[in-house]
């Protein structure tokens, strides 16, 4: 019964947790976009990672082109220095 009565308070706990960071993003979010129109510009909704999130197909990006020209770097040894007392 305890165990029960535990699980139902930690439930209520995090659905009140959730929806008051729900609310503090709100109104960071309006608070923002008020703050850009009081200062003359148009707020800037970018949502071309939502369009690009829904052209994903997993292990698509490999096979979508070839890798290309392989250049090989020369390797150089870079000499220790010893470190002096001043």
């Amino acid at each position: 019964m305890l165990s029960l009565v535990a699980r139902l308070v930690f439930t209520v706990f995090t659905v009140l947790l959730v929806l008051g960071l729900m609310a503090v993003a709100l109104v960071t979010v309006l608070g923002l976009v008020l703050w850009s129109l009081l200062r003359g510009r148009k707020p800037v909704v970018d949502l071309s990672g939502f369009a690009r999130a829904r052209q994903f197909r997993p292990g698509g990006a490999a096979r979508a082109r070839p890798a290309g020209e392989v250049v090989d770097v020369e390797a150089r040894e870079v000499p220790a220095v010893t470190p002096r007392l001043e």
